[in-house]
């Protein structure tokens, strides 16, 4: 065991370490304020795993209903030797008659073993190697690749969808398949936002692969490609080469502070304190937003805790946003009804004069 290892494996305080994955990465980038989430997902556990391990309670599942649709759209895509998703691709003109060169690395090393995993890895890696090298044999389609991914000097997996690139391209493009339907300009965007950045944590273990092999980063693009389902059927939508430069930033900003965060998740804990003491975990701070429920098994803690200390997020985004110079309920409270300390800067000042004007306003609706 590597010395970074035994760090993090002091930190978990015996609970097992799993496969926190690409989902699991590219949430710390959607709430990077959260030190709780920081620490959980560099110690190599996820919010649904602490939930179960340390608090013994249910973990936060997908719905029945959305984990087979899900699962049913993947099937799809990447069955019968990924025809359909070649398909897909020759519709967009991204692939010529002859790029027919699909392999399934899944179908190559089964199961959920050790030494399946093991063996993913290391024919994913000898995939890349061909391309690498401008070998011809290297396939258009690698169908569930398996990457490490290597953060605090510990290698993380993360497991892909797939990735894509062209005879004539000289490397790989991530890609993602999302069951949620296209609805066009009516799809959730904070949806599409999250899809680039979890195939973005593909591109960023794509970019240390190449570095390892002494070749240049910056072959695997900030472009990703993203598979949505068309409405009312299973028939897929393809958006190709979408940047992702963005979506990329910000994961490396994230993982980037990660040797940093776990000095300080260090330094928060008290000498002997570990992450597999509930105590523990509600010691570390965080940083409830309404959207966490979307990724963090957590939430429903997190929000208990910004309720009992009167934080405005429980009100909603815009009321966190508009009472944000009060800090907190009670002090917004205060303010409006003049009570305790008076303003102590011009930013609570007027917010004084906005909560008192919104309260007149509402007094005359109630009262005519």
């Amino acid at each position: 065991m590597t010395p970074e290892n035994a760090r993090l494996a002091r930190l978990r305080g015996g609970l097992p370490a799993v496969e926190v994955g690409a989902r699991g990465l590219e949430s710390v980038a959607r709430n990077t304020a959260c030190t709780r989430l920081r620490a959980i997902v560099i110690a190599g556990m996820t919010p649904s795993a602490v939930i179960e391990g340390v608090f013994h309670e249910d973990g936060d599942a997908m719905s029945p209903f959305a984990l087979t649709l899900s699962q049913a759209f993947g099937r799809r895509l990447l069955g019968n030797g990924g025809s359909s998703l070649l398909t897909a691709y020759r519709e967009k003109g991204l692939l010529t008659q002859t790029e027919v060169k699909i392999t399934s690395v899944e179908d190559m090393a089964p199961g959920d073993t050790p030494m399946a995993r093991a063996r993913r890895a290391t024919e994913t890696q000898r995939l890349l190697d061909l391309k690498l090298v401008g070998d011809p044999r290297a396939p258009n389609l690698i169908l569930n690749p398996r990457l490490p991914l290597e953060i605090v000097g510990v290698s993380h997996p993360v497991e892909l969808a797939y990735m894509v690139a062209s005879d004539a391209e000289s490397f790989y493009r991530v890609g993602v398949i999302k069951s949620f339907a296209d609805r066009g300009g009516k799809t959730d965007k904070s949806d599409i936002r999250a899809a680039c950045r979890e195939a973005a944590v593909g591109t960023l273990a794509l970019r240390q692969y190449i570095s390892g092999r002494h070749g240049n980063p910056e072959m695997a693009i900030d472009k990703v490609d993203l598979v949505l389902r068309a409405p009312g059927s299973f028939n897929p939508r393809l958006f190709a080469q979408m940047r992702a430069e963005s979506e990329l930033a910000s994961l490396i900003r994230a993982l980037a502070t990660a040797p940093a965060d776990l000095d300080e998740v260090e330094r928060l804990l008290p000498a002997g304190g570990t992450l597999a003491d509930p105590a523990m975990i509600e010691r570390l701070p965080n940083n409830y937003m309404s959207a966490c429920k979307e990724h963090c098994a957590l939430w429903e803690r997190c929000r208990t805790q910004a309720l009992m200390t009167g934080q405005p997020i429980i009100l909603g985004d815009l009321a966190a946003e508009q009472l944000a110079a009060a800090g907190s309920i009670s002090r917004a409270l205060d303010l409006w009804r003049g009570r305790g300390r008076p303003p102590e800067n011009e930013a609570e000042a007027t917010l004084r004069e906005a909560l008192r004007e919104a309260g007149q306003v509402l007094d005359r609706i109630a009262n005519g």
